[in-house]
């Protein structure tokens, strides 16, 4: 018996070393610790109110054209798929201003992006690895990133098409940059930077920008979209859900 509670503590001291080893690692790797969590905001580093994406969208003839097709039909109710629950995904997650609150859990080898908003989670690779030969498309896409200093970068491919209301194709490409930066009433801030990269949407790369404020003291919840859904179902309302 006292040689298994020897073996059992004896594990869990090694587990114990093996964590603190790794915490000194990311401790003393040199770059920006981003953990914790982090809030949309409109308001920039300098106090003035920012935009996320530019006035003018330089799209394709063509799809200037079906774009105006569909907004003069747009029925939120059935041709917005975030009305029933399905996610905003990649990159429309991290341009964003609704007040959900987003937890980043930096580790050595990935970052892990989990978001309040449909409990949505995106992992950003930081091993080395390259992009697998069959990737399928996802919401969040498939996220590789490294650390260029200071910054962190962040190459995402192989994302759903479709989007509103920016839509986009299997060849998206979006190209992240990521960097603290410091704000004189709002503390730090990170400035999340995406060029996205569509030949088959845009007739050159498209720069949008987007701030988010630490809140140390803040957690994230639960939000289950379906729920509501359901409840709608129960009181009798599901005339309401737009595929019942």
């Amino acid at each position: 018996m006292i040689q298994r509670v020897s073996k059992c503590c004896l594990a869990g001291l090694v587990s114990l070393l093996a964590f603190q080893v790794q915490a000194a690692e990311s401790a003393t790797s040199g770059v920006p610790d981003l953990t914790g969590v982090w809030m949309p905001t409109a308001i920039g580093p300098d106090g003035n109110r920012t935009q996320v994406y530019p006035d003018v969208m330089p799209y394709l003839p063509e799809v200037v054209e079906g774009l105006a097709t569909f907004e003069a039909n747009y029925n939120p109710v059935v041709d917005d798929g975030t009305r029933s629950c399905l996610p905003y995904g990649m990159p429309r997650q991290m341009a964003v201003r609704a007040q959900y609150p987003t937890e980043i859990i930096q580790q050595d080898d990935r970052i892990t992006l989990i978001v309040e908003l449909h409990n949505d989670v995106r992992r950003i690779y930081l091993d080395g690895r390259e992009f697998p030969q069959d990737m399928q498309p996802a919401w969040m896409g498939y996220s590789i990133g490294s650390w260029e200093g200071q910054e962190l970068h962040v190459e995402t491919r192989s994302m759903r098409t479709g989007g509103y209301p920016n839509p986009q194709s299997r060849r998206l490409v979006v190209q992240e940059r990521v960097k603290v930066v410091d704000s004189e009433s709002a503390g730090p801030m990170l400035e999340w930077e995406m060029t996205l990269t569509d030949p088959e949407i845009y007739t050159e790369p498209v720069v949008i920008r987007n701030y988010f404020r630490q809140y140390p003291d803040l957690q994230i919840g639960e939000y289950f979209c379906s729920e509501d859904l359901w409840r709608q179902n129960l009181d009798g309302r599901s005339g309401n859900i737009p595929w019942r």
